[in-house]
Formats: structure tokens, C-alpha cells, sequence
């Protein structure tokens, strides 16, 4: 009689098969979390790319216009054409000739997501672009650079921006030029409709009391425009850091008026400042404090 040498096949058995899948869901849950900070890793360092070349972008448009920063806009009618309003993400397009740098991939809207709130892009030429360039991640830091006035009596209009120059700025690596913002939120708080070309500042009193921004001096019973500056006790507010916003796990990706670009927290931003609702707090250390000019 013959035996064979083969050995019977079999299975895994139970306890076996529990064993391999315990083991895969330990991995799974080290690896996944390492997979997406990956991830999140990866659309902040596309986002810094497109906040330094919108900065170089600006930097060349001072150079070649008197040293002058750009207006955040013309009239504040939002709408496009050549004999109507602009703002600067339009201006500086002839430099970065690219308007996806003005979408950072960490914040979820869409184009279609910008156009919300706005005309829309059929009402006239060059309506898309001007919607995008409004709703750019990239908010400038408008009340240092390029204030607007309202002024009643003012023809044709009683939106009179103005621009600083370049060699008004002390210390321009220590200057803000733009940050990472958001349009709007929902009622729960969630931001949506992209970004927001124009950001406020967090504070705007000098310590003894008077006004640090705009710079100008202002016209007599005249104002200027803002946003309402931050609200720290509005948490679920679209302001309630000034429209700046941190897309990048509590992150905020900083350009400064030199160009360089850095990543911080929301927090070190208040360097210097008391932060009070509706920019109401004081400067309280100007050589730390980063959105004015030192």
C-alpha cells in the first residue's frame, strides 16, 4: 500500500483569520492619519507656491508703476470692464498670467463655488476673472497698502482708494502683504464661496489712543471702508479673524511685503496687539506687531 507524501491542504482557521485582520486595522489606523497629513502637507506647499507668486506678481507691478502697490479696487461696484470697476488680482495678471494661483487647494470651494454672491460670469466680459480675482485666497492687507475712503461729496464716486508706496514701508521683511482668507460662512460656521482679495488687520489704535491705519491722513468727516476688523467673541463670524482664515490645520500661509512667505498660526498673528472686537484693541509692541509698518 502506498502513502503519499503530500500533506492535506487546509484553511486559515478562525482565530487566525482575526489575528491578520486585527493586524491591518492596527495599520490602517498608524497609516491613514500619516497619509493625510501627507496630503494636507502637500496643498500647503502648493499654496505657499501661489501666495509667492502673486507676491512677486505685486512686487513687479510696483516696479513698474511709480513703486505704487495696486488699489484693491476702483469703485466697489464689482462689476468688470474696461470703463468699470477692477482690484489687483486683475492688475497683477499680466506677471503671473495664471488665475488658478488665486484657488488654494486647501480651501474645498470650486470655481463655480466663487461666483456665488457675485454677478454672474454671462452678465458681462471679463466677469469670471474679476469674480475669481475678488475671491482669492490671497487677502491683501488692505488697510496698510491700499485704504479706501469714503468720501460723500466726492464725484463721480465716494469710494476713493489709495496706494502706498513701496518706499513708504520701514521694514518690509517685517510688513504682512497678504494672507490666507475665506468669503463668507454658514449660519453652523462653515466657510464657503472661496476667498477674500482684501483682509483686516486685528488691531488699529496706537497706545495712546489714536488711529494707526490707513496710514493717510484723513479727510476731514470722512471714514474709510473695512470689514469690521476681528471679532474674537463671534466665533462662528466670517470676521471673526478679519476674513484671514486657516486652511491649513490651524495653519495661515503669511506673505510679507519682501515676498517671503512663511506658515503661522492664527494666534502668533496677533503679535503685539490686544485683539478687541471691530479692530478696537491697541497696539501694544509695534517693532512685534506685523501688519503695520514698524
Amino acid at each position: 500500500m502506498e502513502h503519499s507524501n503530500r500533506m492535506a491542504k487546509r484553511g486559515f482557521t478562525l482565530i487566525e483569520l482575526l489575528v491578520v485582520i486585527a493586524i491591518i486595522a492596527i495599520l490602517a489606523a498608524i497609516l491613514f492619519p500619516v497619509f493625510a497629513q501627507a496630503r494636507a502637507m502637500a496643498r500647503k506647499t502648493v499654496c505657499v507656491s501661489n501666495n509667492k507668486q502673486q507676491s512677486i506678481g505685486i512686487i513687479m507691478y510696483i516696479q513698474d508703476y511709480d513703486e505704487t502697490f495696486p488699489l484693491n479696487s476702483y469703485d466697489g461696484s464689482y462689476h468688470a470692464g474696461p470703463n468699470a470697476d477692477s482690484n489687483w488680482g486683475l492688475l497683477i495678471q499680466p506677471y503671473v498670467k495664471n488665475m488658478q494661483i488665486y484657488m488654494c487647494p486647501g480651501d474645498p470651494a470650486k470655481e463655480t463655488d466663487r461666483m456665488v454672491e457675485l454677478d454672474p460670469p454671462s452678465t458681462r466680459p471679463g466677469q469670471r476673472e474679476f469674480n475669481l480675482a475678488v475671491k482669492n485666497d490671497f487677502g491683501l492687507n488692505w488697510q496698510l497698502l491700499c485704504p479706501v475712503w469714503y468720501v460723500p461729496d466726492a464725484k463721480p464716486t465716494t469710494y476713493q482708494p489709495k496706494s502706498l508706496t513701496e518706499a513708504a514701508l520701514n521694514a518690509p521683511a517685517k510688513s504682512i502683504l497678504g494672507v490666507d482668507s475665506l468669503w463668507n460662512r454658514s449660519a453652523g460656521g462653515a466657510p464657503y464661496g472661496g476667498g477674500n482679495g482684501g483682509v483686516d488687520p486685528p488691531c488699529a489704535l496706537n497706545p495712546d489712543g489714536s488711529s494707526a491705519f490707513p496710514l493717510f491722513p484723513s479727510p476731514p468727516g470722512d471714514s474709510y471702508y473695512w470689514y469690521g476688523g476681528w471679532n474674537p467673541s463671534s466665533p462662528l463670524a466670517y470676521n471673526v479673524y478679519g476674513a484671514v482664515w486657516p486652511w491649513h490645520n490651524e495653519m495661515v500661509v503669511v506673505s510679507f511685503t519682501d515676498s517671503h512667505v512663511k506658515s503661522l498660526r492664527v494666534s502668533a498673528l496677533t503679535a503685539g496687539c490686544d485683539v478687541q472686537d471691530g479692530m478696537s484693541g491697541f497696539i501694544t509692541d509695534k517693532n512685534a506687531y506685523m501688519w503695520g509698518n514698524q
